[in-house]
């Protein structure tokens, strides 16, 4: 019997990679508490195409709203500091928005809030996250402080419906002629 080539080691995740995974792992589970349709995108870098490295943002999961279609989500598990959640400017938004473009879909942003053990949810498109967000500058380069009050709360399937009314400051000064 001949020795099959074992894979390459991976490195041991870092302690952020562990809590994004708790994160996903509790996005995912919500989605199978209230049976919506969806689908969770593995994360293994080899299961994506050289695209992806380095130049796009990978969702963690595809949500199917029917009759409205299909959203990109990528699950978080920030705690809120000072009444703010952020996001890493280079490392996530500007890939979240390449994704966007090149795949025609939205990408969402749900944060977990874990006061409620991962029974709700703070929502924000990344369109919305760029516009509304500060810039500012950390240890590990720009990043974006967004005020809880841009977020969407979603606690149940139903809450979902905010996320198609959940509007960007400046379409609203375009409807109101500004």
């Amino acid at each position: 019997m001949t020795a099959q080539p074992s894979a390459p080691a991976q490195p041991a995740p870092s302690s952020a990679e562990k809590k994004g995974h708790e994160g996903e792992k509790a996005l995912n589970a919500w989605f199978k508490q209230h049976k919506l349709a969806y689908v969770g995108i593995c994360q293994n870098k080899n299961s994506f195409a050289t695209l992806f490295h380095g130049t796009a943002k990978r969702p963690d999961f595809l949500l199917l709203l029917p009759s409205l279609g299909m959203i990109a989500i990528d699950a978080k598990n920030y705690t809120p500091s000072r009444g703010e959640l952020t996001l890493s400017l280079e490392e996530e938004l500007k890939k979240a928005l390449t994704f966007e473009r090149l795949f025609r879909l939205p990408l969402w942003y749900a944060y977990c809030d874990k006061g409620n053990m991962g029974q709700n949810w703070y929502w924000i498109s990344a369109l919305k996250a760029l516009e509304v967000g500060e810039v500012r500058d950390g240890s590990n380069g720009q990043f974006l402080a967004i005020k809880m009050e841009h977020f969407e709360t979603i606690a149940s399937p139903k809450d979902l419906a905010k996320l198609y009314t959940h509007t960007l400051p400046s379409l609203e000064k375009v409807a109101a002629g500004v």
